[in-house]
């Protein structure tokens, strides 16, 4: 009888210990538990009637290069280290856009800069992003450009891109956006302008909030950082003509 008595004493410990375990887990609980990461999100269409679809829900994923192009970064240590300022290209058509369309120029090339690190050849195999904004032929195509194949065209490429970055502002963003502080940038209704830039306007809306992926919250991320480097980049520079 003291050895049964013992059992179910070892049986209904063991019980009790995986109950706990168990929701520990489910609730969040437990020492060393740490917060599930964020996932990467899927490739969907919820509504393909919409005429939005192809990339309401669409994450893009990082834009590929050539093996010989040269890619622009003024803020890598190893370059500012060295002194070797360069120019940063296609600045006259992305200030002349910023100024056209009211978007601030150091958030339009802080885009640029995260988006293709200014190789107007860059390409999403995946997704079919293209050119300096890596704008979706879809996306170009129901903003109004009826000539998508001009997409590696510099000028045409920005055009478009700040045309689409202003579209979402106006859906997510607050005030206008022609003139920002990084305290502007840095509001929510800020971080979901950008975050609809790279996982589409459906999955900030389904959020109502920078949605839980890995790439896009790094990308929110990395554009916010990239605005305010920009933001002294342009400070130093000699006024426009």
């Amino acid at each position: 009888m003291k050895t049964l008595s013992t059992l179910a004493a070892v049986l209904l410990l063991a019980a009790s210990i995986a109950s706990a375990d168990s929701f520990s887990q489910l609730a969040g609980f437990g020492g060393d538990a740490a917060a599930p990461e964020p996932v990467a999100a899927p490739e969907i269409m919820e509504d393909p009637s919409s005429p939005t679809a192809e990339f309401d829900f669409l994450v893009r994923g990082e834009a590929e290069h050539e093996a010989d192009a040269e890619l622009f970064n003024p803020f890598r240590t190893a370059e500012k280290a060295a002194g070797a300022a360069k120019p940063i290209p296609y600045l006259d058509i992305a200030r002349a856009e910023a100024q056209a369309q009211g978007v601030d120029l150091a958030l339009v090339l802080a885009i640029i800069q995260k988006e293709s690190s200014f190789n107007r050849k860059a390409y999403n195999k995946s997704s079919g992003a293209t050119g300096l904004m890596q704008l979706l032929p879809s996306t170009a195509k129901w903003m109004g450009l009826k000539d998508t194949s001009q997409l590696t065209n510099a000028a045409v490429n920005i055009k478009y891109g700040v045309k689409y970055f202003k579209y979402l502002w106006g859906e997510f963003g607050e005030g206008s956006p022609a003139s920002l502080t990084a305290e502007a940038v840095s509001r929510k209704s800020s971080q979901m302008a950008l975050a609809a830039y790279n996982a589409g306007p459906g999955n900030v809306k389904k959020y109502n909030d920078v949605p839980p992926f890995k790439e896009t919250r790094a990308y929110v991320k990395l554009v916010t950082e990239y605005f305010s480097d920009y933001k002294g980049l342009l400070s130093d520079l000699p006024a426009a003509p």
